[in-house]
C-alpha cells in the first residue's frame, strides 16, 4: 500500500470538505441606497434606517416572515385578558448593550417615550395605548391597556416604533440618542460616519442565537452603478436594490448571486383630492383609465414588479373580496374628463424625488396622460424637500411609495394614508371622507376578525369610489450577494431581513 499517496489524497479530500463547510464572516459589508435618517427608532421614517435599527433594537413580538404568525422576541408569551387588556411575560436574563438588565420598567418607559415623542409618525403608532394603563406586576410581567379595543395591537408591537429602550441609556445620551443607540439586539452600535457608513458589531451577551458576522457595516451607495460595482469588485458582500437594468446581466454572468424577493412597497400616483380639478372624482378616475399599469411595470421595472389590485400589497393581513384593477381605456378617460367639464384638457405638476424608478415612471405617465389630453410638468426634488413640501398640501400629482414591511395591518396602512387625522402628516392625498374614516376606525377598534374584514371591505369599496390615488406597481425586492453567500434566498421581509444569519459556504 502506498501510504504517502493515500495520505495526500485524504488530505486533499479533507481540504475540499472543509472548503464546503459553512463558515461565519468576520465582516459583512452591505451596500444600501441611502444613509440612515436617524438611529433612534422614534425619529426614523425610512426602511433603510429601520433595516439598521432592527439589528440593534428589539420589540416584544415580531412576525415570522414565512408563516405570517406572531412570534416572541422580548416577550416569552402574552395573554389577551379582555379587548382592552394585554398581559406580557418577559424573557429573563436579557441585557442591554450598556450592561443593564431588561425589565418590565423598560417596557413602560419605552411606550411612554413613544407616546410623548414629538414624532407624529411614532405617536400615530402608539395612539391606542392608554398612558395610564400600565401595571408592573413584577420585574418580568406587566399589563398594558389600550384606550379602545384595537384588533391590530399585537401586530403593531412589531413595528420599530415599539422598540424597547433602556432609560439610563436614553438619559446618558441626552439629545444625541439618535446617533448613539442602545438596545438588546444581536448587534450593538459602533459608529456612524454620516454619508458614508453605519458600523455595528456583534453583542457578546446577546440572549438569542449569536450572529454569524462579527461586524456588520451598512455602506451608503446612493448611485445604483456604484452598488453594482462594489458587489462585483468585492467591496460589498450584499447590496440592496439591484438596478433592474443590471439584474439579468448579473444573473447570466454568474459571478455574483442575484435574488428576486417578494415586494412589500406600493408605488402609486397620488392626487390631492382638495386641489383644483382633482377635487372631482371623475377627473381622478380618468387618470386611472389613462394609465396602462402592465406597460408601466414592463417599462419602469422590466417586469420585476407586479400590478396591485388596489391600494394594498399582497402581504397585507386583509384580503379583499374583489379586485380594483382597471385596464387602460383612453376613450373612457376622455369621456370622464368631458363630463367633468375638461374636454379641452388639463395641466398638472407632477412632483417626484430623484429616485430613478420615479424619474422613469414620471416620463411614462407623462406620455400616457398626454394621450388623453392631460399635460404633466415633471418637478424633481431631493427627498428631504419632497417630504417637507407634501405635508403643506400644495401638491397636485406626485409619485410615492408606502410599505407594509413593518406592519401588515390594513387598518394602520389606511389610517396613515387616508384617514383625515393624518392630513398634514402622511395623508398626502388630503382625503377627508366620513365613510373611509368611520370604517377605518371600526376595523381598528374591533378584535373580531369577521367584523374587521367587513369594515375593511367597506373602506376598500369606498376608496374605489373616491379614488385618491392610482396603484401602479409593487416592485420585487432585488438583492445581490457574493456567489458563496448563503441565506439571501430566504429573504422575505424586504429590506428588514435579519442579516446575522448569513453565512459563507
Amino acid at each position: 500500500m502506498n501510504v504517502k499517496k493515500t495520505l495526500l489524497v485524504s488530505t486533499a479530500l479533507l481540504g475540499f470538505a472543509a472548503s464546503c463547510v459553512a463558515a461565519d464572516l468576520q465582516t459583512l459589508n452591505v451596500g444600501v441606497p441611502n444613509d440612515a435618517k436617524s438611529m433612534d427608532p422614534l425619529k426614523a421614517v425610512d426602511t433603510i434606517s429601520f433595516a439598521m435599527i432592527k439589528h440593534i433594537n428589539e420589540t416584544l413580538v415580531t412576525v415570522d416572515g414565512r408563516t405570517k404568525q406572531l412570534v416572541p422576541v422580548l416577550a416569552e408569551r402574552w395573554e389577551v385578558l379582555d379587548p382592552l387588556t394585554y398581559k406580557f411575560y418577559l424573557k429573563k436574563g436579557v441585557k442591554f448593550h450598556n450592561g443593564e438588565e431588561f425589565t418590565a420598567d423598560d417596557v413602560v418607559f419605552s411606550f411612554q417615550r413613544a407616546l410623548s415623542n414629538e414624532s407624529v409618525y411614532a405617536k400615530s403608532k402608539a395612539k391606542y395605548i392608554d398612558p395610564q394603563g400600565f401595571q408592573v406586576i413584577d420585574r418580568h410581567t406587566l399589563i398594558v391597556k389600550t384606550l379602545t379595543p384595537f384588533g391590530g395591537f399585537l401586530e403593531s408591537m412589531k413595528h420599530p416604533y415599539a422598540s424597547i429602550f433602556n432609560r439610563k441609556a436614553v438619559a446618558d445620551a441626552g439629545g444625541n440618542y439618535f446617533r448613539m443607540p442602545v438596545g438588546t439586539g444581536p448587534y450593538k452600535f459602533r459608529r456612524w460616519l454620516k454619508g458614508d457608513r453605519v458600523e455595528l458589531e456583534a453583542f457578546g451577551d446577546y440572549h438569542g442565537d449569536k450572529p454569524h458576522s462579527q461586524r456588520l457595516n451598512f455602506l451608503t451607495m446612493a448611485d445604483d452603478s456604484s452598488r453594482v460595482i462594489a458587489l462585483e469588485t468585492g467591496k460589498a458582500d450584499l447590496i440592496y436594490n439591484v438596478p433592474v437594468n443590471d439584474f439579468d446581466r448579473l444573473a447570466e454572468e454568474g459571478r455574483v448571486k442575484v435574488v428576486k424577493g417578494t415586494g412589500h412597497n406600493l408605488i402609486y400616483l397620488g392626487m390631492n383630492t382638495q386641489k383644483g380639478a382633482l377635487k372631482d372624482p371623475r377627473v381622478r378616475m380618468a387618470l386611472e383609465y389613462a394609465i396602462d399599469k402592465d406597460a408601466f411595470v414592463q417599462v419602469v421595472y422590466q417586469g420585476k414588479a407586479v400590478v396591485p389590485d388596489g391600494p394594498l400589497v399582497s402581504s397585507s393581513s386583509f384580503t379583499p373580496a374583489d379586485s380594483r384593477r382597471y385596464p387602460r381605456d383612453p376613450a373612457k378617460a376622455k369621456q370622464l374628463l368631458k363630463e367633468a367639464g375638461y374636454a379641452d384638457g388639463l395641466t398638472f405638476d407632477l412632483w417626484i424625488t430623484t429616485r430613478q424608478d420615479y424619474v422613469n415612471g414620471a416620463t411614462v405617465l407623462q406620455s400616457m396622460l398626454q394621450d388623453v389630453g392631460v399635460k404633466v410638468n415633471i418637478i424633481v426634488m431631493e427627498s428631504g424637500v419632497f417630504d417637507d413640501r407634501v405635508t403643506t398640501n400644495t401638491q397636485s400629482l406626485f409619485i410615492s411609495t408606502w410599505g407594509m414591511q413593518t406592519n401588515r395591518d390594513a387598518g394602520q396602512f389606511w389610517l396613515s394614508l387616508f384617514h383625515s387625522s393624518s392630513i398634514g402628516t402622511t395623508n398626502w392625498a388630503v382625503l377627508d371622507d366620513k365613510v373611509v374614516d368611520e370604517n377605518i376606525e371600526l376595523g381598528n377598534r374591533s378584535v373580531e376578525p369577521a367584523e374587521r374584514q367587513a369594515a375593511f371591505q367597506k373602506v376598500w369599496a369606498r376608496l374605489d369610489e373616491v379614488h385618491p390615488f392610482v396603484s401602479l406597481a409593487v416592485p420585487n425586492e432585488l438583492y445581490g450577494g457574493r456567489k458563496n453567500l448563503q441565506g439571501i434566498e430566504e429573504f422575505c421581509d424586504g429590506r428588514l431581513n435579519y442579516l446575522g444569519r448569513l453565512i459563507i459556504e
